[in-house]
Order: structure tokens, then sequence, then C-alpha cells
């Protein structure tokens, strides 16, 4: 797992912003409203920067990120970012079947991607199994791959019999998110949405309080 805490510490500029409210609990409300509203933002750009870059679903990316709202105490005054290997919450990689992309069984090639393939393809003797990890990327195979856990795992064999198997895994949403570019490009969108939305939450705070 990895976490983002956003606050507004040794910000100058919204610092200033903050001093225009007067009273303490409303400065708190007006923080902890700017402080969640970018915690969000910054959730969305999490899922879009991850989901540009590798061949996942949003909806994975998106259910192993989960944010922890700031509340308006001057003790809790700061938003978490959790962003975890899986949707799961544990663990730091996936199971390669979230990235099966193709199935070539009896010379014909069944899609898997947004649609379930057939049973009777994904048992298919001599079955051969697609995957595409970057949207960039090119299909690939794993040797010995299987489908199994009723359509749910991709294992492979370690051994020349039926057994011993072990799940096939790959890098989860939290390693993904630690790619320089894509963390990057988050941190750079908290960094310019938190000021923004601290001005309009102290703005609103002044006119409810006109």
């Amino acid at each position: 797992m990895i976490s983002i805490k956003v606050d507004i510490r040794g910000m100058d500029k919204v610092q200033a912003e903050l001093r225009r409210i007067a009273d303490e609990f409303k400065r708190g409300q007006a923080i902890g409203a700017a402080l969640n509203k970018t915690a969000q933002m910054a959730k969305a750009e999490v899922n879009r920067t991850i989901t540009e870059r590798y061949a996942i679903k949003a909806d994975e990316v998106r259910n192993s990120v989960y944010v922890r709202s700031a509340r308006a105490k001057t003790d809790q005054l700061e938003a978490v970012i959790s962003i975890f290997g899986s949707a799961k919450k544990r663990g730091r990689s996936l199971n390669v079947v979230h990235f099966l992309a193709a199935v070539q069984a009896a010379g014909k090639a069944v899609k898997t991607r947004r649609s379930k393939a057939k049973k009777a393809a994904l048992a298919a003797l001599g079955a051969q199994l697609g995957f595409k990890f970057l949207k960039s990327g090119g299909m690939k195979q794993i040797a010995g791959a299987f489908v199994g856990n009723k359509g749910r795992t991709i294992f492979q064999r370690t051994g020349p019999g039926r057994l011993p198997i072990e799940p096939v895994q790959v890098i989860g949403v939290s390693q993904m998110f630690s790619s320089r570019a894509i963390r990057a490009r988050v941190m750079a969108k908290i960094e310019a949405d938190l000021p923004v939305q601290v001005h309009r939450a102290v703005e609103m705070i002044l006119a409810r309080s006109a």
C-alpha cells in the first residue's frame, strides 16, 4: 500500500487565503472541504493516469484506491489517499487474469476483455492465453498458463506433472502508481488543485457569513 497525505502545511499562499476567515471552526470547515475535494480529484487522476498506461479496467483501479476524508477539527485536517495492490486491499500484486485479452482455442480466438469467454473455450485442451499489460504493448503469452478457480485465476504448472501449480502474479495498482511519470502527474495535480479549492471554500464560507 502507498499513502499520499494532502495537507496545507508549508503552503504560504494557502495560509494567507485561510487568514481571511477569523473564526477558527469555520476556517477548519474551509480547510476540510478543500482537502476532501482535492483528494477526490487526485483519486480520479490516479485512475486516469494508470488506465492510460496499463491495460487494466477503470473500476479495478478505482476500487483499489481509498480516500480517508479530513474532518473540521484542528487535529484531523488531513486527507489521506491509500493505493492498494488490488481491490481486495491486500498484497502488492494482481493475478494476470486481469490482463487476459484473448483465448486461442481450436484455431479460433475468443476475446475476453469486456466480455466473458465461453466456458468451453476456456476449458479447451491446448488453449493459448494472450495477455496485454500495457496499452501501447502487444499481446504476450505465458508458457504453461491456464485458467482455474472458475475463471477467476490464471495458474501455471511449476513441474513436469499436473502438480504443483501456482497463481501467476504481476504488479499491482500501488506499484503501477509508483511509476515516476504517473506519481509525478498525480502530485502535480494535487499541488495545482489545492490552492484553487481552498480559495473556493473560503469564498463560500465568507458568503454564508455575510
